[in-house]
């Protein structure tokens, strides 16, 4: 799909148009088009106020409370021109029956509560623990540029009504002899459809007369977050630290988006035709020239639970470092802000399951060493030397056999591990990660239709992570404040293969062929990359 805007005066201008430049894109791709030099502009007005304050209620506990209010607005315009889908109410445009794509919520207020206790005398032993309700930002990508994985408007500006509609042309509706000969256009008009319905015949085996349109839940919220913790930290004589505690949360009204109009799942199968599918879709009846309705909902919910152990080093003989330990684990029904639709939009709770980023095992540590200056030797040689390393390890994080962030649509007929060796192989450029023939797409064998199938959403994890990097630190001071430093760093330093993890890594074929620093957009340089070394001079003052 190609998404742009033009000015009026050239939509019905041949003369105007290069179709050299266009034709190599519109043959291969469907195109919306809105014909107004529609330029979106939807301020949000913002409002806060935090009040809070520590009471040392004896020499030993300490309480602190505080209460915060958060005001996000709804999305508007200036122009009043936003046109959103309404159930019930079709394509309703903002400044004409709607203030705003979703009614303002002046509820947000977020108490927190916190101590500290000193559980000794000596004071080397410190109990800590809070809780507290923190509110997100509303994230405008889903309102204007969600990027949907199906045919569905991108957001509010994609739909066919207001003063700056958009209209959607098939590869097949181009007109290019007629427009090279001079006096006819590519396109025709915009076709506009305020009620979805009415607005011809509608054709699911062409397209024709079928508008995906957006839409915004009418009880649409800022997202939220219950924190809590619970931390036992204790003092190891004076050089050390040892801190262990209970870290959680957990998420209500996050963003979700669902086609409200989805075709139903028993209606998806080969039995029965596109016609029959079209007229099956919930709204239909209401508005039967609607395609994909994809509604903005705040209804998501997602809980994170860990473990978290800390051992730090202040200083001993030289010698400073820190280690540190997490267990947790993370689930919701949706992770991804964009792009995901779940599999059965009627049944969000069926999604829910480990989140796209759990990570159940995640061990760092930093490690400082100021070697001591020799006794002989020029002094310039002998010290200033510091040697440092970086360790980062944990387990792989989860992804579905189809490459996507929803729930598959697959069962699982077999163990999906059995013959797999988790060797790397030149041969095909990765692993190979599990089985594929253990998976099969859940269809009805009478009628084909999808089914959810008996496996659940990122069920399984890919690769796991480790690197060791290494760096070799010479100090050589010039002034009482001015001194240069010079590195040799090196990263990955036993050149372990970090194959890619997460959602995407691994895809129907079974196969792991990608690595993590290439998958996440930083090829050959990025964390986990294949052994690298730089030399680098510092000037400090």
């Amino acid at each position: 799909m190609l998404e742009a805007d033009f000015p009026a005066a050239t939509w019905n201008n041949p003369n105007a148009w290069n179709i050299s430049n266009l034709q190599p894109y519109l043959q291969e791709y469907d195109v919306f088009f809105n014909p107004n030099n529609y330029l979106v502009n939807v301020p949000r007005p913002y409002t806060g106020a935090w009040f809070g304050d520590n009471w040392r209620i004896t020499n030993s506990l300490t309480i602190n409370l505080g209460l915060r209010y958060e005001y996000f607005g709804p999305l508007h315009t200036s122009d009043k021109d936003t046109a959103v889908f309404i159930p019930g109410k079709a394509l309703q445009i903002q400044g004409a029956g709607i203030s705003s794509l979703f009614p303002p919520d002046r509820n947000n207020f977020a108490p927190r509560l916190g101590f500290a206790y000193q559980a000794t005398q000596k004071g080397d032993l410190v109990v800590r623990g809070g809780v507290g309700v923190y509110y997100d930002q509303i994230n405008m990508n889903p309102f204007l540029d969600y990027r949907p994985p199906i045919a569905a408007a991108d957001g509010v500006q994609d739909n066919p009504i207001g003063p700056s509609p958009v209209d959607n042309y098939t590869r097949l509706g181009f007109n290019w002899q007629t427009a090279q000969i001079g006096g006819a256009s590519i396109f025709p008009g915009v076709t506009l459809c305020p009620t979805l319905s009415g607005c011809g015949t509608p054709d699911p085996t062409t397209g024709a007369n079928i508008y995906n349109v957006y839409s915004v839940n009418q009880n649409f919220r800022a997202p939220y977050f219950y924190n809590f913790d619970l931390q036992i930290e204790k003092s190891i004589g004076s050089f050390g630290v040892f801190q262990i505690g209970y870290v959680g949360s957990e998420g209500r009204k996050l963003s979700v988006m669902l086609d409200i109009n989805q075709v139903p799942l028993a209606d998806t199968g080969s039995n029965f035709t596109l016609v029959q599918q079209q007229a099956a879709r919930p709204f239909f009846s209401q508005n039967p020239n609607a395609g994909s309705i994809a509604q903005l909902n705040s209804i998501g919910t997602s809980n994170y639970n860990s473990l978290q152990a800390l051992f730090r080093i202040r200083s001993w003989h030289g010698l400073t470092s820190q280690f540190s330990y997490t267990w947790g684990h993370e689930l919701d029904e949706v992770s991804e802000y964009r792009a995901v639709f779940p599999l059965d939009s009627s049944n969000l709770k069926q999604e829910y399951g480990n989140g796209d980023f759990d990570t159940r095992h995640n061990f760092t540590s930093q490690i400082t060493y100021d070697v001591p200056g020799a006794s002989w030797g020029p002094k310039l040689l002998t010290h200033g030397w510091e040697l440092s390393s970086l360790l980062s390890f944990h387990t792989g994080q989860p992804f579905n056999i189809n490459g996507g962030f929803s729930r598959p649509g697959y069962d699982v007929t077999g163990n999906p591990f059995a013959g797999v060796s988790h060797a790397f192989s030149k041969t095909i450029g990765g692993e190979q990660w599990v089985n594929p023939s253990a998976f099969t797409q859940a269809l009805d064998p009478v009628t084909g239709a999808q089914l959810p199938g008996n496996l659940t959403r990122n069920k399984y994890y890919g690769p796991g992570f480790g690197d060791v990097d290494f760096s070799v630190i010479k100090n050589i001071p010039i002034r009482e404040r001015l001194k240069v430093q010079l590195r040799a760093e090196i990263f990955n330093m036993f050149n372990r293969i970090n194959l890619a993890s997460g959602g995407g890594a691994v895809g129907s074929s079974g196969k792991v062929t990608d690595t993590i620093g290439d998958f996440n957009g930083a090829p050959g340089i990025g964390p986990g990359e294949a052994f690298n070394m730089q030399l680098v001079a510092k000037i400090i003052f």
